[in-house]
């Protein structure tokens, strides 16, 4: 169930595509920091006169590049595709872009599907749990549990815990959707202004709600995951003259422009969010030229981490995605249950917590993924022949 968000860079030798070693290295990092974002890495702690909460408010307003990240290498790599079937144009081009298309909407959808059911079933386990063992309780829960979901959400918005974090994924295949469409309309030029109006409009839904509060979402497809998608498709078109002048800049001009836009970020998240109680920080306006200078720099250095653990975990980011919620959630409720709610509140536990659901999520999924064919089997042998 892997989707090119995550596998497309191992793929493309294959697929006529030039390959790109340097994006699953830069997933790696990318991938650990939205853990270090939902695991509040040192959140709450309080040492002499160094303010945990602080610290970790800063952490995450530098780890505010990764999804847009992902979103941009999403749009990049299946427009990349979507070049090369037409290049190798056999007057069958639009068939095959289709089907391909429909191939990886599939499977981010099915994806999404799976993890949803197993997120849900997860929730109703741990609630079942908590709640006494008498039809009227069990009755109760179950109704509220079920009326905390609503259609929109389901479809569009995936914002309901735990899976909250599946937002990415509905925003990705709504993005890619769209993105086909005027592609194929020859349009994609148009829809790249349009998503720029978007996401600044959709600004007024996060950090600068200071001035217009936007009273619905835009931590969604069409403010957000659609203007980084359609940027990765316009770098993928223009690839070449977009080679040509990545491959200008020195790579000290890199460091230096990656250091002081990533500075601007977190001075951005500080003013907007808490010197003006802006109400979200899942994007912000430093972060498109941040992002871009990380895009022109491993277009211009393909190879960076190439064959190195570092990517070989970073390809696998989708799996680390999708699992370490769950792992998260485990490890808090086991050290409930076991009485050790108070070790949650020190030092050691804050420096260990992060990389310890990090790396437990990549053996997870990769167990999961190991055990499918198993599986399969066992379905094929024991159930589908009993029919």
């Amino acid at each position: 169930m892997e989707s090119l968000l995550i596998t497309g860079s191992r793929q493309r030798k294959c697929n006529g595509v030039e390959r790109n070693y340097s994006i699953d290295f830069v997933k790696f990092f990318a991938i650990f920091f939205v853990v270090i974002i939902h695991t509040n890495t040192v959140s709450g702690i309080e040492v002499e006169n160094m303010s945990g909460s602080r610290i970790d408010f800063l952490i995450d307003s530098f780890a505010r590049f990764a999804v847009p990240f992902f979103f941009i290498t999403s749009g990049y790599l299946f427009m990349q595709k979507m070049i090369s079937i037409h290049n190798n144009n056999d007057g069958s081009a639009f068939k095959k872009q289709l089907a391909y298309f429909k191939k990886y909407i599939i499977k981010l959808v099915n994806l999404y599907i799976s993890w949803f059911v197993f997120y849900f079933l997860f929730e109703l386990w741990i609630n079942f749990i908590e709640t006494e063992k008498n039809m009227e309780a069990l009755s109760s829960m179950f109704k509220e549990f079920i009326a905390g979901f609503s259609l929109i959400d389901i479809i569009y918005y995936g914002s309901n815990a735990p899976q909250q974090h599946l937002w990415f994924l509905l925003a990705l295949i709504w993005s890619i959707i769209i993105v086909f469409i005027f592609v194929k309309l020859r349009l994609l030029k148009i829809l790249f202004v349009i998503s720029i109006f978007l996401h600044i409009y959709g600004l007024l839904g996060q950090s600068y709600s200071m001035f217009y509060e936007v009273s619905y979402n835009t931590r969604d497809a069409l403010f957000f995951g659609l203007f980084y998608i359609a940027l990765g498709a316009i770098f993928a078109k223009f690839n070449e003259p977009i080679k040509v002048f990545a491959n200008r800049i020195l790579n000290i001009e890199y460091i230096l422009f990656l250091v002081v836009l990533s500075f601007l970020q977190v001075m951005e998240s500080f003013v907007t969010m808490k010197m003006l109680n802006g109400n979200g920080q899942n994007y912000f306006i430093a972060t498109i030229p941040l992002i871009i200078v990380l895009f022109l720099a491993f277009i211009k250095h393909p190879n960076v981490g190439k064959g190195s653990f570092i990517s070989k975990i970073g390809a696998n980011a989708v799996g680390i995605y999708v699992s370490h919620i769950f792992i998260m959630e485990i490890i808090r409720h086991s050290m409930y249950r076991f009485g050790l709610s108070e070790f949650q509140g020190t030092v050691l536990w804050r420096i260990i917590f992060t990389p310890a659901v990090f790396i437990i999520a990549y053996f997870f999924y990769a167990g999961l993924q190991k055990g499918k064919p198993r599986l399969k089997t066992f379905f094929r042998q024991h159930v589908y022949q009993s029919k």
